[in-house]
C-alpha cells in the first residue's frame, strides 16, 4: 500500500468509515409458565421459584444459550391458554403427552415418567383401587390422572378442585374417599404435610411428561433447538442427576415401578 492510500484509509476512518465487524450473537428469551405450585417439579421456596421441572428447563436454556423468562399461571388449563396466546413459548410443569393434546401442539421428548395412584385413609378398608368403585376421589381440574382413572375403572366417581390443597384436605378428613395423582408428588405432599394418608396398590396409569410447544413455524423453530439441548441433557446424565436431588434419590427420568 501507497503512502497515498494509507493516508486516503485515516481520512476515511476519521470521517466515520468503519471496518466491516463479525456479527454480534444475541441470546434470545425461552418465556416458559409453570404454576408454581406442584411439590417437588415446580413450587415456591420463599420468593424463589424452584423444582425439579425449573430446574431442567433452566439447563436447557443454559445449553441453548438462551435466557428463560418464568411466568406463573395458576392452573394447568390456564398455561395452555398462555401458550395459545403466543404469550409464553412452553410449559414447565410435568405436562403430560395425551392423544388429544398431540393433536394441537408439538411435543419434546418425553423426560420424565409418573405413575398415576391414589392415596386413602390409613385406617381405611380399601386394599386396591378397584376397591373404590361407586366412591368418589378427589382430582385437580385439568389434571391428566383423571383421563388415565376413566379409562382404568369408570365406576370411580371424580370430584375435580381448581384448589390443589384441597384435594389433599377432603381426602385426609374423609370427605372423599381418596386423593388422585402422582405417586411422586403423593409421596412428598403426604410427608410435607403429615397427612393420614397412605397410597393404595395399584397404578392407574403412566404420566408421561414432555414440554408442549404450539404448532407454527416460529415456534418450531425454538422447539427444534430446544429438543435438541434437552437430549443432550438427557444423554450426559444431567436431567438423572436433577431428578435425584428433587426427588430424593429417585430417577424419575426411567419408569420406576412396574405397572400392575
Amino acid at each position: 500500500m501507497t503512502f497515498k492510500k494509507i493516508k486516503l484509509l485515516i481520512a476515511a476512518l476519521a470521517l466515520g468509515g468503519t471496518v466491516a465487524a463479525a456479527p454480534v450473537a444475541h441470546a434470545e428469551t425461552l418465556t416458559v409458565g409453570t404454576t408454581a405450585q406442584t411439590y417437588p417439579t415446580s413450587y415456591k421456596k420463599g420468593d424463589k421459584l424452584t423444582g425439579f421441572d425449573i430446574a431442567v428447563t433452566k439447563a436447557v436454556a443454559k445449553e441453548m444459550d438462551d435466557k428463560v423468562k418464568f411466568k406463573v399461571v395458576g392452573d394447568i388449563p390456564s398455561l395452555f391458554g398462555e401458550l395459545d396466546k403466543g404469550s409464553i413459548d412452553t410449559i414447565a410443569n410435568s405436562v403430560t403427552v395425551l392423544p388429544e393434546r398431540q393433536k394441537k401442539y408439538n411435543f419434546s421428548p418425553v423426560y420424565s415418567y409418573y405413575p398415576a395412584q391414589i392415596a386413602i385413609k390409613k385406617d381405611s378398608k380399601y386394599k386396591t383401587v378397584k376397591d373404590l368403585e361407586g366412591k368418589t376421589v378427589s382430582a385437580t381440574v385439568g389434571s391428566s390422572n383423571i383421563d388415565l382413572l376413566k379409562k382404568y375403572d369408570a365406576k370411580i366417581k371424580i370430584k375435580k378442585y381448581d384448589d390443589r390443597n384441597a384435594i389433599f384436605t377432603d381426602a385426609n378428613n374423609g370427605t372423599v374417599a381418596g386423593v388422585l395423582n402422582q405417586r411422586q408428588f403423593l409421596e412428598e405432599t403426604i410427608k410435607k404435610q403429615n397427612l393420614d394418608l397412605r397410597i393404595l396398590k395399584g397404578v392407574v396409569g403412566w404420566n408421561k411428561s414432555a414440554f408442549p410447544f404450539a404448532k407454527n413455524s416460529q415456534a418450531q423453530a425454538k422447539q427444534k433447538k430446544f429438543d435438541k439441548a434437552l437430549r443432550k441433557l438427557q444423554k450426559d446424565g444431567t436431567l438423572s442427576k436433577l431428578s435425584k436431588k428433587y426427588y430424593n434419590g429417585e430417577d424419575v427420568t426411567k419408569k420406576s415401578i412396574s405397572n400392575d
